[in-house]
């Protein structure tokens, strides 16, 4: 199994496979390349394709500091220095996304070929110019999350870490299996089903304390005045029916990128590449074939 060292000593692990142009999976908070099982092996048979296990996830080692995005963007510097790695296409899901997000802030767009964004907005909490992120855990309206709201969540993180982990499971899924009490349909049939107790499983392996860092470090970061600089043809990809961002984000993000175009899924909500594989691998393959932005 291939370990890279970071420059402070950091131990990660990714998995690479496959040949040709490179193609860098970057996973969500909570998840890690395991997420990306649906993708790696399609993807591998156009492309190489590198898979890290972002620090303090997965198999990657984690350390007490540098729990921050700026600290992911330069893990991806380095392991993409240390694998000769140029040209590259970076797809980022929910947190993934942020570390493209960073990398490009403190990079450029300098040997990206291409973007994808998997269901993310370019900033979590809202603002008085801002009503796209989060849905407010006590309002329930759309785009709505503050400081309350994150105040709230980082308590209940850190108190019951498996109780909370499984919430964030289903919280993945799609958002009409929840009632006004917010009480989960278990019962319903829903795409992306039989992954759930592999979501709730991988969830509840991380450490509390690491994840509420980088959950920190998401919510602070408002990345919308960078979206001009990302001039690469980029695709954003959401689930329709995703408890996270709503439709507007994306055509926010489309209209502020050069070069963007936007694919929403029915039926799946924050992981349309797990919900819905075939139609997901499809559209990727489309946008990263070279020469083709469609």
């Amino acid at each position: 199994m291939p370990f890279f060292t970071t420059d402070d000593g950091v131990r990660l692990y990714y998995e690479i496979s496959g040949s040709g142009s490179p193609v860098v999976l970057l996973h969500g908070l909570t998840a890690s390349s395991r997420h990306f099982q649906k993708q790696i092996p399609f993807l591998a048979e156009h492309f190489r394709v590198i898979a890290p296990d972002l620090r303090g996830h997965g198999q990657s080692e984690a350390s007490m500091d540098h729990l921050t995005m700026v600290r992911l963007a330069e893990d991806l510097r380095q392991i993409m220095a240390s694998l000769n790695i140029t040209d590259v296409s970076l797809i980022g899901w929910s947190m993934g996304a942020q570390v493209i997000f960073e990398y490009i802030k403190n990079y450029s767009c300098a040997g990206i070929e291409k973007v994808v964004i998997i269901d993310m907005a370019p900033k979590i909490m809202k603002s008085e110019d801002w009503h796209f992120g989060l849905p407010g855990i006590f309002s329930r309206r759309s785009g709505d999350f503050d400081h309350e709201d994150n105040l709230y969540l980082l308590s209940v993180m850190l108190d019951d870490w498996q109780a909370y982990s499984r919430v964030l499971a289903r919280r993945l899924v799609n958002k009409s299996l929840y009632n006004e009490k917010m009480e989960f349909n278990e019962l319903a049939a829903f795409m992306g089903k039989d992954d759930l107790p592999m979501l709730e499983s991988e969830a509840g392996k991380n450490n509390a304390p690491v994840i509420a860092a980088f959950w920190i470090a998401m919510a602070i970061q408002d990345y919308r005045s960078m979206l001009k600089d990302i001039h690469v043809p980029c695709l954003l990809l959401y689930g329709k029916e995703s408890n996270y961002y709503p439709p507007e984000n994306f055509e926010y993000m489309q209209m502020q990128m050069p070069h963007a175009r936007v694919i929403g899924f029915e039926g799946c909500g924050h992981i349309p590449h797990i919900q819905d594989p075939e139609r997901f691998n499809q559209a990727l393959l489309n946008f990263l074939a070279p020469g083709n932005y469609k």
